[in-house]
């Protein structure tokens, strides 16, 4: 099989394997509480997967999560306070929603991007705003502000 498929069937079982987990999670009663310790980790381990990655840069977060995972497909912009990054599809969102329902983006997406952008970026979480995601709405939309960072 050729590497570029097998990259394509792990990304999908890798997916595939969070969806069923958050499903699971929600049935349990323990998504929200597993979604907060989570987040709290994230912040520890951002700078390890930021050196992991070499990522450098807020559009680094985005490209090389999407490069890797194959998930989201992000578009980044930058604008005069910051940027704006964009998708207008995501597997996960897709594969959870088939299995039962239950919302992926804050424990597995947009946490842990929130906190590699903290890090990479010196801005404060506070700066970083999810305006909409696809399991609630049409894109999935965050907004850094860096004016703090000037």
């Amino acid at each position: 099989m050729e590497i570029e498929k097998r990259l394509i069937m792990v990304q999908n079982t890798y997916a595939a394997s969070i969806a069923e987990t958050v499903n699971n999670y929600e049935k349990l009663g323990a998504l929200e509480a597993i979604v907060e310790r989570r987040k709290e980790r994230q912040v520890q381990t951002a700078p390890y997967l930021n050196q992991q990655l070499d990522i450098q840069s807020v559009e680094d977060v985005f490209y090389k999560l999407y490069e890797i995972y194959g998930c989201a497909n992000w578009t980044v912009k930058k604008i005069e306070d910051g940027y704006i990054a964009m998708a207008t599809s995501c597997k996960l969102c897709a594969l959870t929603r088939k299995m039962g329902g239950a919302n992926p983006c804050n424990g597995w997406c947009l946490d842990p991007m929130i906190a590699m952008l903290s890090c990479v970026s010196k801005i404060d979480s506070k700066q970083i705003t999810v305006e909409s995601t696809l399991m609630n709405d049409d894109c999935c939309k965050v907004s850094i502000d860096d004016r703090a960072e000037r």
